[in-house]
């Protein structure tokens, strides 16, 4: 045993010691485990045949040896033993590169650790109080500087993430130190942490889990990583913020006003002021539109005076109704329509991107006559055709198929379903009789849905677990499914721009990846059971 080690043993009282240290060792009390896990000789000894125990060794070598106080053994003993050693030379290469903290309970850790003799088993961050990420919710990811710095095998995620909610609220005074464990050895350390907004704390963890690298396919390994814990903790930070951002709204109206409307055109805006104005153009042609009001809803504050100018102009050069519900953060698609749905005049509910356009001028009246004539189980929530601008399909429903990822590891290969949404139709010519008629289909894109709001109202609306934007629609229509109604599609054209109407950034396609995890979860088990592929069973051929 070296000096170093026998200073660092002699900071110990008697009390602080294992069991083993301090009364007669018999093979009862002796930790066996703890032995080989400090002695790797020893282990090898065994496995070749030389030795028959840890126990044995220890008699005939390990006691004289004063192996039990060796410092190895003591941190192979019990928790409690290790945080007070100082253990800088002998902890592998790790680095915490930040530490985001948001009012009034989050952290964001971001680092690397070269785990490949003894996984990372958790993280503490300690201030007063306590807080633990145990390894389902520390996400991991590649890390090539790190790779270089210490000579990681091929296939070891060596960097990591993580979001941890604490119970206490956190305060600027305060300093975290962060804690890492790697089976029986642990390091800390003492940072000054970011304070930022909760919002930005959102994005910034968002968009590192977008740019994450893999040895594999990105996209299963993204499922991996997010599956358990940490992806519950994803879901429900930012619908906790969707909630408090629609909780603030402001309505503007702008226009001639009526009492009640045939139905209430739902428009979320985000990243582009210029649609406003062109849709109140398009739509205005109809002869019946007067009886139809535009709700604009702005997950851009700012925005929010270009808006309000195009408002202002749109609705007396085209006599429309226009209202303008105004938010102060991005609360995302799904948050955003359920807020301006409040502010509407009527019981008919139109959901429509920013980019879709009426094909024909006809439309209001079109869609009054469906709602009239046809039975309400078929005009409860019905979805329509959209086209490309060359005036192929892009959209004629939607329906489930599933992916079998497979994250090949050097420990082992791991399984995931991924759900993933198809379109009926998609590039057909125009007129495709088969792809137009009216039938139910298990789902319809957000970019064009009509339902009836009471409806709405009871299915809840949309989802706020979803974050910004992707699936929700599909997670609308399985909840009317599951609450008795039908999802059906009717031949009521419309142009779609697909893309044109918002901007997208790297902490969208986070959330994408994360909702695309959500939805599986959510719905993975009926789809399988009843929705899978185009013909699903449950509604025979679509």
């Amino acid at each position: 045993m070296s000096h170093d080690q026998q200073e660092e043993v002699l900071r110990f009282s008697e009390d602080d010691f294992p069991p083993q240290l301090t009364s007669e060792i018999t093979p009862e009390n002796f930790d066996e485990a703890a032995y080989l896990r400090a002695f790797p000789d020893v282990a090898r000894a065994i496995a070749a045949g030389e030795r028959t125990s840890a126990f044995e060794h220890f008699i005939e070598y390990g006691k004289r040896e004063n192996r039990l106080t060796d410092i190895r053994y003591i941190r192979a003993c019990a928790d409690q033993y290790y945080s007070a050693i100082p253990n800088d030379n002998e902890f592998p290469g790790c680095s915490i590169d930040a530490v985001f903290v948001a009012k009034p309970c989050h952290l964001l850790i971001i680092g690397w650790v070269d785990d490949q003799a003894e996984a990372l088993s958790r993280i503490e961050v300690t201030t007063g109080w306590k807080a633990v990420a145990s390894v389902d919710r520390i996400p991991r990811c590649r890390r090539q500087d790190a790779e270089m710095a210490v000579g990681a095998s091929q296939g070891k995620l060596l960097g990591f993430w993580c979001v941890i909610e604490t119970e206490k609220q956190l305060s600027k005074l305060e300093k975290p130190s962060v804690k890492l464990h790697l089976g029986h050895l642990s390091k800390v350390f003492e940072l000054v942490p970011q304070y930022v907004e909760i919002e930005r704390l959102r994005e910034i963890a968002f968009e590192y889990f977008a740019n994450a690298q893999y040895f594999c396919n990105r996209q299963i390994e993204s499922f991996v990583q997010i599956n358990g814990p940490i992806g519950s903790t994803l879901v429900d930070l930012s619908a906790a913020i969707s909630q408090h951002i629609i909780s603030k709204a402001c309505c503007l109206r702008f226009g001639p006003a009526r009492s009640g409307y045939t139905g209430s055109i739902v428009v979320c805006l985000y990243g582009k002021a210029e649609f406003l104005f062109l849709q109140s153009a398009f739509f205005s042609m109809a002869a019946s539109f007067h009886d139809y009001e535009f709700i604009y809803v702005s997950n851009s504050p700012e925005l929010t005076e270009t808006l309000q100018k195009e408002a202002t102009i749109a609705s007396r050069i085209y006599d429309v109704s226009i209202s303008f519900v105004i938010l102060p953060g991005n609360a995302g698609f799904g948050a955003a329509n359920n807020v301006a749905v409040t502010f509407a005049r009527s019981r008919r509910i139109l959901i429509v991107n920013p980019d879709v356009f009426p094909r024909n001028q006809t439309w209001a009246q079109d869609h009054t006559r469906l709602i009239e004539e046809l039975p309400p189980e078929q005009t409860a929530i019905f979805g329509v055709p959209l086209y490309y601008d060359d005036g192929s399909l892009m959209h004629s429903g939607m329906f489930f198929d599933s992916d079998l990822g497979l994250a090949i590891r050097p420990e082992g290969v791991q399984q995931m379903d991924m759900i993933r949404v198809e379109h009926y139709g998609k590039g057909a010519p125009p007129h495709t009789e088969h792809f137009l008629r009216s039938r139910p289909v298990p789902s319809v894109t957000g970019a064009f849905i009509s339902i009836d709001r009471d409806w709405y109202e009871k299915l809840g609306g949309f989802s706020l677990e979803y974050v910004f934007g992707h699936y929700e629609d599909a997670d609308l229509c399985l909840k009317s499914y599951s609450a008795g109604r039908q999802v059906w599609l009717h031949n009521l054209p419309f142009w779609h721009l697909e893309g044109k109407g918002s901007i997208r950034r790297p902490v969208h396609e986070g959330g994408s990846l994360i909702n695309r995890w959500h939805f599986t979860v959510t719905w993975g088990g009926l789809i399988k059971s009843e929705f899978l592929g185009k013909t699903p069973r449950v509604l025979g051929s679509s």
